[in-house]
């Protein structure tokens, strides 16, 4: 396989939090089938992370939620790909979890004891990435607003997620 062969994926996943927990979907599909996992799916062609992860988590969880910040980066590199796993935390802005019967056949809302206890029913990612979260040891990194100086770029053209600044902005 050449270079030029080797494919790049990019991905994205929502951790949604809801009434004291998260929101996690089972999947129908993939090497988890069956497993809990974040809401979320690939990035299209000319698509922004926010938006591929809003469309994704509407499409397969049934709720409209709002990144907050970038909570983890999953980097797999494969012989034939390179896939990039976004996770952001989000909050939920409406509408009631209900799986999409194609991608999903189920959505909870789960706390860190389902987490600790059954870890089994979940993609391995969910309870590493979601414990400190719901623990309140995972800040992450907040969007930022950032226009570079040079170039025809515009405030829509960049999406610059880091940490806070001391002001907390």
């Amino acid at each position: 396989m050449t270079r030029s062969d080797h494919r790049n994926i990019i991905g994205v996943g929502g951790l949604v939090r809801m009434d004291g927990g998260i929101l996690v979907v089972r999947l129908t599909y993939s090497d988890i089938k069956g497993r809990y996992m974040f809401p979320g799916g690939k990035v299209d062609p000319g698509e922004s992370l926010e938006a591929a992860l809003i469309r994704e988590v509407e499409e397969e969880a049934g709720v409209t939620a709002e990144p907050q910040r970038l909570i983890a980066v999953r980097h797999r590199v494969d012989a034939d790909e390179l896939n990039t796993y976004l996770i952001f935390g989000m909050r939920h802005v409406r509408g009631e979890p209900r799986p999409n019967g194609r991608e999903t056949d189920d959505v909870a809302v789960v706390n860190a004891e389902h987490l600790r206890r059954q870890p089994e029913r979940f993609a391995s990612l969910v309870p590493e990435v979601a414990l400190p979260v719901l623990a309140g040891s995972a800040n992450g990194l907040t969007r930022q607003d950032y226009l570079p100086t040079h170039g025809r770029y515009t405030a829509e053209t960049f999406q610059l997620y880091a940490a806070p600044d001391a002001d907390g902005g």
